[in-house]
């Protein structure tokens, strides 16, 4: 999601990608506390008290990661919204907009490719590990 940002905000070409192979060591790992402390807190929180009713099986499958990528993707384009436009305005119109294109790529993209592989191959890895023992 950080990568898919960034190349958005900032474009593609030799200094730009430098660029942002330089800011992916300060930015993934702060993307990463982002959601540890703040969004996942935040997205239980909001699961024990308005969500209730859902179905857990629902919730886990897709209320919950929606949340997170939703609450993660708008705090870190408004991050870089706040960045490549220090002094440009107006700057919630470019956040909106820039958000709603992520948000365009980032789900289906996790919802259609990322989860079905990572289920993929963690079910792999368990029936290795079961034919072993």
């Amino acid at each position: 999601m950080v990568t898919i940002n960034t190349f958005l905000m900032y474009g593609i070409n030799a200094e730009d990608v430098t660029f942002i192979l330089e800011m992916l060591l300060f930015v993934i790992p702060g993307a990463f506390i982002l959601k540890e402390f703040f969004t996942i807190p935040l997205v239980k929180n909001i699961e024990r008290r308005y969500l209730g009713r859902i179905k857990a099986n629902f919730r886990e499958f897709l209320i919950i990661p929606a949340l997170i990528i939703l609450i993660n993707s708008g705090v870190i384009t408004l991050v870089t919204t706040i960045l490549k436009n220090i002094g440009e305005f107006p700057i919630l119109t470019n956040f909106l907009q820039g958000w709603g294109i992520k948000l365009s790529i980032i789900f289906p993209l996790f919802f259609l490719v990322v989860r079905p592989t990572w289920n993929y191959i963690f079910t792999l890895f368990e029936s290795e590990k079961i034919k072993q023992n």
